[in-house]
């Protein structure tokens, strides 16, 4: 087993657990429990952790995070066809509702 992320809450953990196992990917998620140890326990060790079953699945694991972020730290985009500026929490332009275009790095290796 080994640590893949560490959440900010357990909706977020429980959201990027769900997108591994989408892709075949076994993973658990530790410190689920302890949220309700609020004010007795430490706080970083209350954090909910995203952790990979098996080592071959680790590079699949790492490629799936890459894409996994949490909605408030999306950057705003231009939209291609109309050229205004759409919060990164839109997947479609606000004013002509074109669909956001993605940046793919092909030379990292996920895809």
């Amino acid at each position: 087993m080994k640590k893949l992320y560490t959440a900010g809450d357990i909706i977020e953990a429980q959201l990027l657990n769900s997108l591994l196992k989408v892709q075949g990917i076994s993973s658990l998620i530790k410190n689920e429990g302890l949220q309700s140890g609020v004010g007795e326990l430490p706080f970083v060790e209350m954090w909910p952790e995203v952790w990979i079953m098996e080592q071959k699945d680790w590079f699949s694991a790492t490629c799936v995070l890459e894409t996994f972020k949490p909605l408030d730290t999306l950057e705003d985009w231009m939209c291609a066809r109309c050229s205004l500026t759409n919060p990164g929490t839109f997947e479609t332009c606000w004013s002509c509702r074109a669909h956001r275009i993605v940046d793919q790095d092909i030379e990292g290796g996920c895809l």
